[in-house]
């Protein structure tokens, strides 16, 4: 039976992120308390629940009430067809296996639809350093850009691909990966559910941006790159073990921050998204 619960929602940031307290995840949400946590994350962009010890069958009940699980489109594994039930995984780094972590991304934006919600929840943390996770608004870093830049971009498109992801991982993971996976996306998306603006580039999957010189678009991007990642904008966090986190990927980026040694595990479940689309489409 499903039950319904009083919400508590705890800002961490003006722009970015929230603590949910007064919820045990391992219960059937009912239909009103699931409402409140969307309209929640699409506010906040990432919503924290500490010391949510679940099955995997209970993080996919949860999930499923926000969208369709999916697994990442790098995944080979994709083409061969996994249930809803399957596609909460695990998935485990250690400091010398994590370098494609290292930079800001938003995840699966080389695919055709990247992913609309995602969710983490630490399983097995690092003997030593923090194994932390940044994440920035990109709504934020999008809104504080002057008007002439804004004019600039919002029509701009960018090709994203696996550029600089196979030099960064270790063979054993190669086969695993949809390789060769690209697509061209604009450079402001249009978020479906709250008409906001955001910056859809990354230093992880964008390759360049389509129509201009390589200069140009070197330029172009790094700037934004280094305006996006500003701390006004950001936010870090420190994990302990079973805290859940569930973010909108469309309009916030994060970054895993290799400063550890030892296993670092962290179950994640992915949701469907749409092709992105731009304010002229």
């Amino acid at each position: 039976m499903a039950t319904k619960v009083r919400v508590e929602i705890e800002p961490i940031t003006p722009v970015l992120g929230a603590i949910v307290g007064g919820i045990d995840l391992r219960e059937q949400l009912d239909q009103d308390t699931a409402e409140q946590l969307k309209a929640a994350l699409l506010k906040h962009g990432a919503l924290f629940f500490r010391g949510q010890d679940l099955t995997k069958a209970q993080s996919t009940a949860f999930l499923k009430n926000f969208g369709r699980l999916t697994l990442d489109p790098y995944s080979a594994n994709l083409e061969k067809g996994v249930s809803e039930d399957e596609a909460v995984r695990d998935y485990e780094t250690f400091n010398d296996n994590a370098k494609a972590t290292q930079f800001w991304h938003v995840d699966s934006s080389h695919g055709t639809a990247p992913a609309s919600f995602l969710s983490l929840r630490a399983l097995i943390l690092p003997e030593s350093g923090g194994g932390d996770t940044c994440w920035g608004s990109m709504q934020a870093a999008y809104d504080a850009l002057s008007e002439p830049i804004r004019d600039m971009i919002d029509g701009m498109e960018a090709l994203h691909s696996d550029w600089r992801t196979y030099p960064l991982m270790d063979k054993s993971y190669l086969d695993m990966l949809n390789k060769g996976l690209c697509n061209v996306h604009p450079i402001v998306r249009v978020h479906p559910q709250t008409g906001r603006k955001a910056l859809l580039v990354n230093p992880l999957w964008t390759e360049k941006i389509v129509g201009v010189s390589e200069i140009e678009s070197s330029n172009i991007l790094n700037m934004l790159y280094t305006h996006a990642s500003q701390p006004e904008f950001t936010m870090r966090w420190r994990w302990r073990l079973n805290d859940l986190v569930f973010w909108d990927n469309r309009a916030f980026q994060h970054y895993a921050v290799r400063d550890y040694h030892g296993r670092r595990t962290l179950e994640k479940g992915i949701l469907e998204g749409e092709r992105p689309y731009g304010p002229h489409t």
